[in-house]
């Protein structure tokens, strides 16, 4: 058998110069998997600490209840401008994510964050059992 991934796409935040903690919230009802990449722009200024990111879960929406699913990201280097990505398998786990990022600097204006986050939600699917099942299908790959 064949395995595919189908996928939408889910646009979590934006921030443009943000110097307080920032969140959103995401429903993984349904699927198995999660791929979440938040963009960062290089830092502002040279003393720059960089934010902590934070990958959360819980079984409801309430924000206080969230624990850490991933290990939290502190002082993300970002001299030049990058994508963090997390792939989270949801199978058994909660249905809430929650992405955090914080700019945990002490000058909050030479620690300002732009970034923006999109996850990817996903299932895992059986595809047909051979070649011949596929006789008028067209397959496009695209480039992540």
């Amino acid at each position: 058998m064949i395995k595919q991934q189908l996928g939408t796409d889910s646009f979590l935040f934006s921030l443009s110069g943000v110097t307080t903690t920032a969140g959103a919230t995401l429903d993984t009802a349904g699927a198995d998997y999660a791929t979440i990449r938040i963009a960062f722009a290089s830092e502002i200024t040279t003393d720059c600490v960089g934010p902590t990111i934070s990958l959360l879960d819980n079984d409801t929406t309430v924000v206080s209840n969230f624990a850490t699913a991933v290990a939290d990201r502190t002082a993300e280097d970002l001299t030049a401008a990058k994508v963090v990505t997390y792939h989270v398998d949801l199978r058994g786990g909660k249905r809430y994510l929650r992405l955090t990022v914080d700019p945990v600097g002490t000058a909050a204006t030479d620690d300002a964050v732009t970034c923006a986050a999109i996850a990817t939600l996903s299932r895992q699917v059986e595809a047909p059992g051979a070649t011949t099942d596929m006789a008028d299908a067209a397959v496009i790959v695209l480039p992540d």
